[in-house]
This record gives C-alpha cells, sequence and structure tokens, in this order.
C-alpha cells in the first residue's frame, strides 16, 4: 500500500489526495477519510458531519457546475470519472480552472466556493461526498453555478455535448461572465434577543443575528451554519449610568453553560470566535487596567464574566473583547438621557464612577478590524479614546445639546463596596495591531446635532403632554391611499408579526396592514410556533421583522401596540406622532361602538380623547413561554382584530 499524499493545485485550498489502494485477497482498501493523516499533509483540519452516496449507471452523464458552500471531499468508490473545478470566489483565482480523471485511489478536498462537476466514463460509477456542515435547502441554493461547456472555460471533456447526458438544470447556467461569485462568509451575532447584541447588530447590516436560545443543540439544525466564519457572543447590557438602572448580575453557571455552548459551535464550525465582556468588575481599583487584569471572583458579575472568558479561551483563535460603558443608537445611558432631555424631565445619574464611552458603531469597527486583519487570540480592550468623564459629565453635555436645563440632573452617589468598580481600559495592545479608537467625548455633540434645540415639554406625563385636536379639525386623509394600520411588538416576530399576516388575510379593501418591532430581530421570519397558531389561509413565509422608525410612524393612519411598553416607546421617540398609537385591546373596545359622527379621518382623535392605559387590553409576549402561551396570545389578537376589522370596513364603505 503505498502512503498517502496531498497535491498542491493552481486552485488555492483545492488538495488532490492520493489514497494508497492496498489490494487485499478480496480487491482493494483504502482509507478514505484518516484526519490525522490528511491534515498533517496540509488539508484544512476538516470535521466531516454528512456522507453523501451518488450511484450513476450511464456513462456519459456529466453534471456540474455547482460551488457549495461548505467544504468536502469528493471520490469514487467504484468506476471512472473526469472531474473539473472551476473557483467561483471572489478575488484574483476567480475563474481559475483544475481537471483530473478520478478513480477510486484519488480524493478531491473542494474548498467553500469552488465549483465540482464530473463527467462519468463508464457504467456503473459510485461517487462519494464528505460534507463539513449538512446539506440544507438554504445552502444550496446560495451555491454558485457556471456552464459545463462555457468557452471561456475550455475543460477538455472526453465525451463532446452532443453524446453526454445532461439534466435541463444544468444545461441552463450560465457562463462564467455572467455567473455570481460565491459571497464570503458572514458574521454570525449571538445574544440578538439582550441590549448590547441588538444595539451592535444595528451596526452590522451584513451579520446576521440569533437569539441565544436559536444555538441549542435541539433548535440549531435551523441555522445554516455554512454560511458564517464568524461568531460573536455579544450577550449582554448596553451601559447605564441612571440610578437604579444596573440590571441584575448573570449567574456565572448559566454564563458559562451559554459560551461553552458557543464555544461548541466556533470549534465544530470552524468559526473565529469573538467574545465580548461589556463593563468588565475588577479584582483592583487602578487608574487604568490592562488586559492582563484579574476579574473580581467576589463580584456574582466578575464570577459570571470569569466564567464567559474561561471558556472562551479555549476556543482556538478566540478574541476576547472587554469593553465598556456601550451606547447603542436606540439603547444605552445617552439614549435615555436624550429622551429624558426632549421631555424637559429630571433626571437621577450615578455620581462617582467615571469611564469613557464606547459607541457600538466604533465597537464593531474595532471588530472587524481584528477579525479582517488576523489578529493574535487573546483579549484586547476596545473602548473609545479621549476624556475620562462621569456619568454627570454626559448627562449635562447631552441636556445643553437638546436645549434643556443641566439643573435638573440630580447626581446619586453609589458606594463602590467591590461590586460597581470604575472601568477605564488601557487601549495600547488595540492601537499596536494598526487601530485607533475615536475620541469618543468630543465626537458626542457631533452626534447629538440633530437634536431639537428646544424641550418638548415640561416633565409631566406623557399623555398630558399632548396637545388635544379637536374633532372636526383632523387632517384629511388622502383619498388616494388606503388608510394604514402598523402594528407594534418587541421583536416583530410574535404578536405584530401575526397580527399583519392575519390581517392581511381578511382582504379588507381601503386598508393596508403593516408591522414593526422597537426591538426588532431584524429581517427574522415569524417565530414557527407562533405561524402553527395561524388558522386562516394567511401565507406567513414572506413576512420578515423590520424595526421600528420614524417615517414608519409618520406614514401610519393608526399605530396598534401589543403592549404599554410599546407605546410608551413612541411617545417618548416621537412625542408628536403619539396621538395615533393605541393598545390593540384598547382600540377594539372603543371601536367596538364607535358614535357615527367618527370617520377614517377622525378616528385616531377619538380613540386618544378616550385613550385609557388599562393593563388588560395588553397582549402578553409569549415568546418562549410555550404553545399555551401562543395560542392564547393568537386568540386574544383574533378577538380584538375581529372587532377592528369590522369597524374599518364599515368606515370605508362611508368614505368611499
Amino acid at each position: 500500500m503505498s502512503d498517502l499524499s496531498a497535491q498542491s493545485t493552481d486552485i488555492p485550498g483545492l488538495l488532490i489526495l492520493r489514497l494508497g489502494l492496498k489490494p487485499t485477497e478480496d480487491g482493494w482498501f483504502k482509507e478514505s477519510w484518516h484526519r490525522a493523516k490528511m491534515t498533517s499533509l496540509g488539508m484544512p483540519d476538516f470535521d466531516p458531519v454528512q456522507l453523501n452516496v451518488s450511484h450513476v449507471e450511464a456513462r456519459g452523464t456529466t453534471r456540474g457546475f455547482l460551488a457549495e458552500p461548505w467544504d468536502r471531499i469528493v471520490s469514487l468508490d467504484a468506476g471512472r470519472a473526469m472531474g473539473a473545478w472551476v473557483d467561483l470566489r471572489e478575488g484574483p483565482g476567480y475563474g481559475r480552472t483544475h481537471v483530473l480523471e478520478l478513480h477510486p485511489g484519488i480524493a478531491v478536498f473542494v474548498p467553500r466556493g469552488v465549483a465540482t462537476a464530473h463527467q462519468t466514463l463508464v457504467d456503473g460509477t459510485t461517487y462519494t461526498y464528505l460534507l463539513e456542515s449538512h446539506w440544507t435547502q438554504e445552502g444550496r441554493a446560495r451555491s454558485g453555478v457556471v456552464d459545463l461547456y462555457d468557452p471561456a472555460l475550455a475543460i477538455p471533456w472526453p465525451i463532446p455535448r452532443s453524446e453526454a447526458i445532461l439534466s435541463r438544470r444544468d444545461a441552463l447556467k450560465p457562463p462564467l461572465a455572467m455567473a455570481t461569485p460565491l459571497q464570503p462568509r458572514r458574521v454570525l451575532l449571538a445574544g440578538a434577543e439582550t441590549p448590547l447584541g441588538r444595539s451592535l447588530l444595528t451596526e452590522m447590516p451584513k451579520a446576521r443575528g440569533v437569539a441565544i436560545a436559536d444555538l441549542a443543540p435541539d433548535a440549531i439544525a435551523s441555522v445554516d451554519l455554512s454560511a458564517f466564519d464568524v461568531l460573536v457572543n455579544a450577550y449582554g447590557d448596553t451601559a447605564t449610568g441612571m440610578a437604579g438602572g444596573m440590571s441584575m448580575p448573570d449567574d456565572w453557571v448559566d454564563a458559562a453553560e451559554r459560551t461553552t455552548r458557543l464555544a461548541d459551535v466556533a470549534r465544530r464550525h470552524r468559526m473565529r470566535y469573538v467574545h465580548i465582556t461589556s463593563d468588565p468588575v475588577f479584582e483592583r481599583t487602578v487608574p487604568s487596567h490592562n488586559e492582563d487584569a484579574v476579574l473580581d471572583l467576589t463580584d456574582p458579575r466578575g464570577r459570571a464574566q470569569a466564567a464567559g472568558e474561561l471558556v472562551a479561551s479555549t476556543v482556538p483563535r478566540a478574541l476576547i473583547l472587554r469593553t465598556a460603558w456601550v451606547m447603542g443608537r436606540d439603547e444605552g445611558f445617552v439614549h435615555d438621557v436624550s429622551v429624558a432631555a426632549r421631555r424637559g424631565a429630571r433626571s437621577t445619574v450615578v455620581d462617582g464612577e467615571h469611564g469613557r464611552l464606547t459607541y457600538t458603531d466604533h465597537l464593531a469597527e474595532a471588530l472587524r478590524h481584528l477579525v479582517s486583519a488576523g489578529a493574535a487570540a487573546g483579549t484586547y480592550n476596545v473602548t473609545g479614546e479621549g476624556r475620562v468623564v462621569s456619568w454627570l459629565d454626559v448627562a449635562r453635555l447631552v441636556y445643553q445639546s437638546h436645549g434643556a436645563d443641566p439643573s435638573l440632573i440630580r447626581g446619586h452617589a453609589v458606594p463602590h463596596d467591590g461590586g460597581r468598580l470604575p472601568a477605564v481600559l488601557n487601549l495600547d495592545r488595540l492601537k499596536s495591531t494598526g487601530f485607533h479608537p475615536k475620541n469618543t467625548w468630543l465626537d458626542l455633540p457631533e452626534r447629538l446635532s440633530g437634536a431639537s434645540a428646544t424641550p418638548e415639554t415640561s416633565p409631566a406625563p406623557a399623555d398630558a403632554a399632548m396637545d388635544e385636536t379637536p374633532i372636526g379639525h383632523e387632517p384629511t386623509l388622502d383619498s388616494a391611499r388606503d388608510f394604514s394600520v402598523l402594528f407594534v411588538c418587541t421583536a416583530n416576530i410574535c404578536r405584530s408579526a401575526y397580527a399583519d399576516v392575519t390581517s392581511r388575510a381578511r382582504g379588507l379593501h381601503g386598508v393596508e396592514f403593516s408591522s414593526a418591532g422597537t426591538r426588532a430581530l431584524v429581517d427574522r421570519p415569524i417565530d414557527p410556533p407562533m405561524a402553527q397558531t395561524i388558522r386562516t389561509d394567511a401565507d406567513a413565509s414572506k413576512h420578515r421583522a423590520r424595526q421600528l422608525t420614524r417615517r414608519l410612524v409618520e406614514q401610519a393612519d393608526l399605530v396598534l401596540t401589543m403592549g404599554g411598553d410599546h407605546r410608551r416607546w413612541i411617545l417618548d421617540e416621537w412625542p408628536k406622532l403619539g396621538k395615533k398609537a393605541f393598545l390593540l385591546g384598547h382600540a377594539a373596545r372603543v371601536m367596538s361602538d364607535l358614535p357615527d359622527h367618527v370617520t377614517l379621518e377622525n378616528l385616531a382623535t377619538h380613540l386618544w380623547s378616550h385613550r385609557s392605559t388599562d393593563p388588560a387590553d395588553e397582549v402578553k409576549d409569549p415568546y418562549k413561554r410555550g404553545p399555551e402561551a401562543m395560542e392564547a396570545a393568537a386568540r386574544q389578537i383574533d378577538a380584538d382584530m375581529d372587532v377592528i376589522a369590522s369597524a374599518l370596513e364599515r368606515l370605508t364603505t362611508v368614505s368611499s
């Protein structure tokens, strides 16, 4: 038996493996797969999860070219074939080819993005495909394809096209000049259900966000992991300097279990793992902390952070990013203080803590830099640079930028008993990689430059702050367009998604429905358990979650929220638009008995004049709470929409 050997080709990463058949008294023997031997010869560490076998009866059968989004080993168990490969990855090697005659003593390692084709040379040829990822329809849809007989490729097929057996699908593939290169792998961001994850995902539009539960062993099959080469653990909070605003510390056992799950996914799928530790709690109080600073194991938050970092450090090439005072565009201290400043409300702010602000777009930029630069594994401090400030300094600058009175801010001293130590992080190691952090303190006024120069109102309750518009003096609706109803919940994958999909199926003439989330899991489909509660012919397959924006609220004639927190979110963000936002249940109660003078034009005004905040009008969030909770939410929405739809149908008839 000859030794196993590997031969490189002109296509980067494409390796010819000569297996060395050993004759036996029964025939022959070979080692089709030997991880240790093959990786020692230069093949990437390959962790196969699926073996496919294809037996072809007829000589001349020609299939390809198909560039799948996962690594694979192609070989024959019987027969002979002509193999051909073309590089469909973006880059200087795009369109490069390689050909080889295949027999049972040859295997070919084909990296992701390199298209494979074969022509069967003898009857009864058997192909095997060893895959690093489970085959999925989603993955197949992302595969690159090209014409087998494109003259630009000049593949010397032994059997001419006139005699070859082609499938219709292969015969219609485009030439190389019209082919679409296989896109690079993306970032998978876990923890999108948390404030830190949501805020970071906003700044990484090419990344896909998933909840930690989506990567649980019983759910992970629904995620096509072949599309990703970086896994980011962004489970955590954005920073708050509001008195009493700290979240409950994470349990270290939960943190370890969560990180272990993600680390296992990263290892199995050879992803670069990035672990983010937000607002680390250190053992010692010093002016500035280096990357080797020890986390405080006597503090619950510090224990959880240490457990997560310890597990993360076991993943090859893992990056651990320590950051602090993270501010999202729509979450975090600056956002919360801006809302209070616009309303002219008082704010109580933590006094005595100092740090540097970190904007999520800067954090995302540093993350991308470290990954693309191939930074060495280990811990990196990542924050903004510039002046070390207090929460009071930040709050006063925010109020001044909004034209609010800084005297409305009150400081609240929080004793440092080991649980909330200030964390100013030394950035020298990050700078040594070529990344230059921005001065976030000087950048803050520019970020707030779009703020109104005058606060909205005095610190009165949001409802009381609204001006009343007498019935009969409402703006006239454009008769050329439909009446627009916008449903709002948190993630836009359960309650508002269900209301949107089922309401569209009602087919109301003159009424259009849409939905959004205050903290949407953008581009996610409707949650499958929620979709299963749909009893009509409604098609939920096209629903994709989207983030609630001012423009969406402006375009809507009526905004129906699932919870009181969603209505308050709109009132806080855009006070002047709040007069069209109501709880779904409240709208149903009022619209069940509308006076004759109510029209589409004054419907929102009528609802506003009868506004209430009865908790019974809310639809409780069923997400991850089991099928009973999903069913209860669905039936409550159905009942409320029966009333609302009936009223809208009558009003649109009268209006027309």
